[in-house]
């Protein structure tokens, strides 16, 4: 029975897995009704979570709908509090009255809650229901129990990443919109900002960096220039130089994205160590190895390296685009100004691989496709 869950996990998106694990067990132990109660029920997709109640006594029970799920809820929580398998029968009297309705609308007379944990964090509660008493072999057996916790982590191991890759996807979403917008207002077309992420990454990739570094110059590369919407759109937009007040004005778009991606990692109470490198690389993307850069003119090895893949990428896309001020240069130009700003500017050894590595080519196309892989590389990196 393992094994074959085993395979499905190996092959399932996940979605199936609940009702796959409630057949199992409902077969192997000839239980009448199996349901698993989630202490985080919004780690499943709506569709799941809906068959997994539905697969609960409480949704047939022939009482009211909020009776019968107190009713049950009661029974399967005593068993998260206590931490330890609990029957039905040998429940309190106050929770064996409130029940005993709930098991007999839905043609059974025993109950067993099994608690579900990982690392010592419960997750979920699987209910058995059975027409006679609960099986002495399975409230006593530690080797079923055993069983029964390994079948409910395969199954958790696999939503608990699906859950993980759609949050990540969420922020991404907004992250995307929000470095979008900023990228419009500065005169940008709208898969400037995907361009430039996938120049990164690839980039990235190609120095060896490793997997929580990937992560920050992608996450840089996307919000590089977020800090813009504190700056006023006549500067952006100015079809001419800039005056010493405007110029000032656009370098401090390094320090105000630096402050607004910590300041959000603040919001959620988690600085990871790709965020902190991601701030980091935000706020040194326009350093320059000679010291020409801002907003800190850093020198030689003071610029991280993460900034300095951003910059690559951010310089060679904002050469090959059509800007407020200049038109887009044709390909072999923008090779070779970027080549020409390699050493006294830009890392020679990165821009070398640039090349070699033919990264430069991804930024060929402006279509929604280079928007697309920007974000499956996200998705693979995360």
């Amino acid at each position: 029975r393992i094994l074959l869950v085993a395979e499905h996990v190996a092959e399932s998106d996940g979605e199936e897995l609940p009702a796959l694990l409630i057949d199992t067990l409902r077969e192997h132990f000839g239980a009448q009704h199996v349901c698993i109660h989630f202490t985080d029920p919004h780690m499943l997709r709506p569709a799941t979570r809906q068959a997994v109640v539905a697969a609960c006594p409480a949704a047939t029970a022939n009482a009211t709908v909020q009776d019968a799920d107190s009713a049950e809820a009661s029974f399967w929580q005593n068993a998260l509090a206590q931490g330890k398998v609990v029957t039905a029968s040998t429940m309190s009297a106050a929770i064996r009255d409130d029940l005993r309705p709930v098991l007999e609308a839905a043609g059974v007379r025993d109950a067993i809650a099994i608690p579900l944990s990982y690392r010592g964090d419960a997750y979920a509660v699987v209910n058995l229901y059975f027409r006679r008493a609960v099986p002495s072999k399975l409230a006593t057996a530690e080797n079923v129990m055993g069983s029964i916790r390994l079948l409910g982590n395969l199954v958790y191991g696999v939503l608990q990443r699906e859950h993980h890759a759609r949050a990540l996807q969420e922020r991404d979403d907004l992250a995307l919109a929000l470095a979008q917008a900023a990228a419009v207002r500065d005169g940008y077309a709208a898969g400037h900002v995907a361009r430039v992420c996938a120049l990164a990454v690839a980039l990235g990739k190609a120095a060896g960096l490793s997997r929580d570094e990937q992560e920050a110059v992608r996450t840089s590369a996307m919000l590089r220039d977020i800090g813009k919407l504190h700056v006023p759109d006549y500067v952006l937009q100015s079809p001419g130089p800039l005056d010493d007040a405007e110029r000032a004005c656009v370098h401090e778009h390094p320090i105000a994205g630096e402050r607004m991606l910590l300041d959000a990692g603040n919001s959620i109470a988690q600085h990871s160590e790709s965020l902190v490198l991601a701030a980091s690389a935000i706020r040194s993307h326009h350093e320059r190895l000679d010291g020409s850069g801002y907003p800190d003119g850093l020198v030689g090895s003071d610029v991280p390296v993460l900034a300095r893949i951003v910059a690559i990428a951010d310089v060679y896309a904002a050469l090959t685009a059509d800007r407020p001020y200049r038109a887009a240069l044709p390909a072999p130009r923008a090779v070779q100004t970027l080549d020409e700003m390699a050493g006294p500017a830009l890392d020679s050894d990165l821009v070398a691989l640039f090349f070699t590595r033919e990264i430069h080519t991804l930024a060929a196309s402006d279509s929604p496709g280079q928007l697309t892989q920007a974000g499956a590389l996200g998705t693979v990196l995360a």
